[in-house]
């Protein structure tokens, strides 16, 4: 692989949210890297992450490019500016996953945008399967990712500021897909909050 480009493919194998036909074009690029799946190589901090973040020109093909960074900041590993994500995502339903073929839970879990995060602590405090932790200085991080309830992105939806992504969803933006229209995504939260917490989070 040459030292200055490096190219990740994600075949995003647990739910097969990505494009056939770009996976089939993708395939014939030499000297990529392909990983089956890149939210479970983030959660395993799988250090190809952290090789395609050095290089000096890394080229990733997987999903909406707020998720794909996130991930990789999550690893441990944050992409440079000059890093480029293609994204290769289908619309339409996704598809459920259960267990892997080894027995491992489906990698469902948050990763957080920390371009938009306020450190409300609001996603703390809401989930109740431990997932989220804080430290003195208020920054949350996703501590117990295994923890997280397979296709409930509920802490997302009541988000304030739209900072907590999961790649797998289908709804955007939780999914990662570029926020648009902040109104309408601050508005569909209110919603959201109204209708999970009945306006209370703390009574809830």
């Amino acid at each position: 692989m040459s030292a200055n480009r490096s190219i990740l493919i994600c075949q995003c194998a647990e739910r097969n949210l990505l494009e056939p036909a770009d996976l089939e074009k993708l395939a014939g690029l030499e000297q990529a890297i392909v990983i089956p799946d890149l939210c479970r190589a983030a959660q395993e901090r799988d250090p190809v992450l952290a090789e395609i973040a050095q290089s000096d020109h890394a080229e990733i093909h997987a999903c909406h490019a707020r998720a794909v960074r996130s991930l990789f900041a999550y690893s441990g590993n944050p992409l440079p500016s000059s890093a480029t994500v293609q994204n290769h995502r289908r619309s339409g339903s996704v598809p459920p996953a259960e267990a892997t073929p080894e027995g491992k839970p489906p990698a469902w879990y948050p990763v957080i945008d920390f371009d938009r995060c306020s450190r409300c602590g609001q996603c703390f405090e809401f989930c109740l399967f431990g997932v989220y932790e804080k430290d003195a200085d208020g920054r949350i991080r996703v501590a117990n990712p295994t923890s997280c309830k397979n296709n409930c992105p509920a802490c997302a939806r009541i988000c304030p500021e739209a900072a907590i992504i999961f790649p797998k969803s289908a709804e955007t933006p939780i999914n990662g897909a570029e926020i648009d229209d902040e109104a309408a995504v601050r508005a569909n939260i209110k919603i959201n909050v109204d209708e999970i917490l009945g306006g209370d989070l703390y009574a809830a």
